[in-house]
């Protein structure tokens, strides 16, 4: 059995305001998804990069200086992140019993540890597991048409997702064969199909870079993990 991911970067982030595909947005001197596949090579043998078809080349100098660089992979991504996965998935040639990770270049800096959790989870019977972190915001359902205020929503019910969201590579491959078009993420593929997926403890440096006040939480804990890797 081997651990292998698909580290999905194939979108342009136009929500970040930047010219660039965002995973090739610098922090901290590095491109996001360099920071993404330094930490996932930690915990899998082989990586897969589904990338922009119009920015191969800048992904491969992107990736050039990785430790691990020479078991990553960079392949062109698709019109969904759906589609994208797929070509990861493809391009690793998973064995049926091996573990697979789908992690979010976006979440470059989540921690080692989160992503072991999620392994563990599936190596103890799980078909698949997901990073969660608990709601700290105070919730309320959606305004009314005269633009009231929603009603409270109780916060503890509920949890954010992060990635790597990791499966059996065979229930995965199941689910997207099998799986609609409409679903937003893996995991939803696989629990409409009936696989177990569990919640695995996440970390707050799993955030998600999507806008552009979001680089500067990033750079910050860029910084705070290279002093804790330094310690």
């Amino acid at each position: 059995m081997t651990v292998a991911a698909v580290v999905t970067a194939a979108g342009y982030g136009t929500r970040l305001g930047s010219d660039l595909p965002k995973a090739l947005v610098a922090v901290a001197g590095e491109p996001l998804v360099a920071h993404a596949v330094r930490r996932i090579a930690r915990v899998a043998t082989r990586v897969v990069v589904t990338a922009p078809p119009t920015h191969l080349e800048d992904f491969a100098r992107a990736l050039a200086g990785v430790a691990a660089a020479g078991e990553v992979r960079i392949v062109p991504g698709a019109g969904t992140r759906q589609e994208s996965v797929n070509a990861g998935l493809a391009a690793l040639g998973l064995g049926s019993h091996d573990i697979v990770l789908v992690h979010d270049a976006a979440r470059a800096f989540q921690p080692v540890e989160a992503m072991r959790a999620v392994i563990d989870a599936i190596e103890a019977g799980a078909d698949g597991a997901i990073p969660v972190v608990p709601v700290v915001d105070t919730l309320v359902t959606a305004p009314d048409p005269d633009g009231a205020l929603g009603a409270p929503v109780d916060r503890t019910g509920f949890r954010i997702v992060q990635t790597p969201q990791g499966f059996r590579a065979a229930a995965l491959l199941d689910a997207h064969a099998r799986g609609g078009s409409g679903a937003t993420d893996d995991a939803t593929l696989a629990r409409e199909l009936g696989y177990r997926v569990v919640a695995t403890e996440g970390h707050e440096w799993g955030v998600k870079v999507t806008h552009a006040g979001d680089l500067a939480l990033a750079e910050h804990i860029a910084a705070l993990s290279a002093e804790q890797e330094t310690v």
